[in-house]
């Protein structure tokens, strides 16, 4: 600072410096810790998650540095929460910059393929989290894919073999969509999608969440490989337990699909420090994760932002 600097104006601009590390520091400090540089694009929120507002989704993604979320409803409650597709559209009026709305529907009734068209008018990007108690190869879950290949869209699936899952029966019948339906991208998302990593998967009423080294050879790895419209949300404690059991698994799963994963959280914390949900922030950790597997700064933007934008648009 130069000496003939007058003590006001060298006042001022020492406090202003200060102000304005201070707000960086406030504003920054979450992204600072993962050290996540570039735009990030959460796949999986739902704003009401633990009856969290949508000016506290916005705060929590302002806090773990999240430019951008698919918002997915939740029409049945069946898995514990219930978002209506009319609040994801009322949410993305509210913040048309940063929320991308996904529709959802019950499969079972009869008009649900009819109200998937309704709210493609209305603007809504996708279908998901498409999560009801029915098994993977009923035909009304085909009629929701084929919808989506006809709209040339995504559908995030909550896959959870057990008797009281939903979407039962992913190796036996996941393959038969992506074949004959090429057009649409399949996000695989939840405990059963997360057991497949592994080419040993214990019985769905033993364990959702199993341990320990992968086995190498999983259903997950050879799909990826065959099908590029299959994609993998890497979201919640499945995801998260399923990446962090066998890590140097999982840095050679993450470099062999460069294109196919997606960051995403399914956090329901308000700010980014696990605010109502025990301390824990799911966003920020896969984060940390993320930067601790992947050293290559590209793949790294592929993962955070490139990928979900590629399964958006087609």
């Amino acid at each position: 600072m130069s000496p003939s600097m007058s003590p006001s104006r060298r006042g001022f601009l020492c406090a202003s410096l200060n102000l304005t590390a201070g707000m960086m520091l406030a504003k920054g400090s979450v992204a600072d810790e993962t050290k996540k540089t570039g735009p990030l694009l959460d796949c999986h929120l739902h704003v009401n998650h633990f009856d969290r507002s949508i000016e506290d989704t916005i705060r929590h993604m302002d806090a773990t540095g999240t430019s951008q979320a698919f918002i997915l409803p939740l029409e049945t409650g069946e898995g514990g929460v219930l978002l209506r597709s009319e609040t994801v559209l009322h949410a993305f009026h509210q913040h048309k910059d940063r929320l991308i709305p996904f529709c959802q529907t019950d499969i079972r009734q009869t008009d649900a393929v009819q109200k998937i068209k309704a709210y493609h008018l209305l603007g809504c990007r996708g279908v998901g989290e498409q999560k009801e108690h029915v098994p993977l190869n009923d035909k009304r879950v085909e009629a929701v894919i084929a919808i989506c290949n006809e709209l040339n869209w995504p559908i995030t699936m909550h896959f959870q073999d057990g008797a009281n899952g939903f979407n039962q029966g992913l190796a036996e019948h996941l393959e038969t969509y992506l074949t004959r339906y090429p057009q649409v991208r399949i996000i695989g998302h939840a405990q059963t999608w997360w057991a497949n990593i592994s080419a040993d998967v214990p019985d769905a009423a033993k364990s959702l969440y199993p341990k320990g080294s992968v086995k190498p050879g999983g259903l997950l790895d050879r799909l990826m490989s065959e099908y590029p419209n299959l994609y993998a949300d890497m979201s919640a404690g499945s995801g998260y337990g399923a990446l962090t059991r066998d890590e140097e698994f999982t840095a050679g799963f993450l470099e062999r699909h460069p294109k196919q994963f997606l960051f995403g959280s399914d956090c329901p914390c308000r700010d980014g420090l696990g605010e109502n949900f025990k301390g824990t922030c799911y966003s920020t950790q896969l984060q940390t994760l993320i930067h601790k597997l992947v050293s290559d700064p590209k793949r790294r933007e592929d993962i955070f932002f490139n990928n979900a934008m590629t399964a958006l648009n087609g």
